[in-house]
């Protein structure tokens, strides 16, 4: 049996139809912010179906950019409805399984593109469809952040384990959801944005510094 090394050194991957369909649907490169969680940690937040993750390059047109050793079109992930399938599109083993079609991806599931870069999937919260992608080798995203929220209708963040971004020190949840093609915070408490007390509904723009009792955080 030849080493686990080589045969991920020498595969070569050419997507298939599905693969095809998946990165012609895949509107890379677009405009995305940046979740700042004073004392947690800093979250990329990508809105559509459709991500294309690889090799973080100058000028590159990706969606997730990993710095490390993986191809510039590593693979393709794709939503539909509340299920996430996976494209490779380069050698890929997931969890400890090479795969060269698209699969359906669980919570819990450990991605591995090329030899060395390893990302995990998780999709905490039973009632809504957001994941999010973790590294657990030691590389790192491009914008630097701590992990990756594929957003669907909803995001939680809040000290329970079912929550999206988990942070302990949090009291309650604070929920950021999708109503009529725009995002929103649901404060439950009266929080300061950006100097002014706001309750309830808050729109999620781009610049707004957000402080509660036992939190803050920023959107970039």
């Amino acid at each position: 049996m030849k080493p686990l090394h080589t045969a991920l050194t020498r595969t070569t991957y050419a997507p298939d139809t599905k693969a095809r369909q998946l990165l012609a649907d895949t509107s890379v490169g677009l405009q995305r912010r940046i979740l700042w969680i004073d004392g947690v940690g800093g979250y990329l937040l990508i809105e559509r179906d459709d991500v294309l993750v690889g090799q973080a390059v100058s000028g590159s047109p990706l969606d997730v950019c990993i710095v490390g050793d993986l191809s510039r079109q590593a693979c393709a992930i794709k939503r539909i409805d509340g299920d996430y399938l996976v494209q490779p599109l380069q050698a890929m083993l997931l969890d400890g399984r090479s795969i060269e079609k698209t699969h359906l991806l669980h919570h819990d599931a450990v991605l591995q593109l090329g030899n060395r870069v390893k990302l995990k999937f998780t999709k905490p919260n039973p009632l809504s469809a957001t994941a999010r992608l973790d590294l657990l080798s030691l590389n790192h995203f491009k914008p630097h952040v701590d992990g990756v929220l594929l957003l669907a209708d909803s995001c939680v963040l809040g000290p329970s384990g079912n929550s999206h971004v988990v942070c302990p020190t949090w009291k309650s949840e604070l929920l950021i959801y999708r109503q009529a093609g725009a995002w929103q915070f649901r404060s439950l408490g009266e929080v300061d944005v950006n100097g002014t007390r706001l309750q309830g509904t808050i729109p999620l723009v781009a610049g707004m510094r957000m402080q509660g009792a036992d939190f803050s955080l920023s959107i970039e």
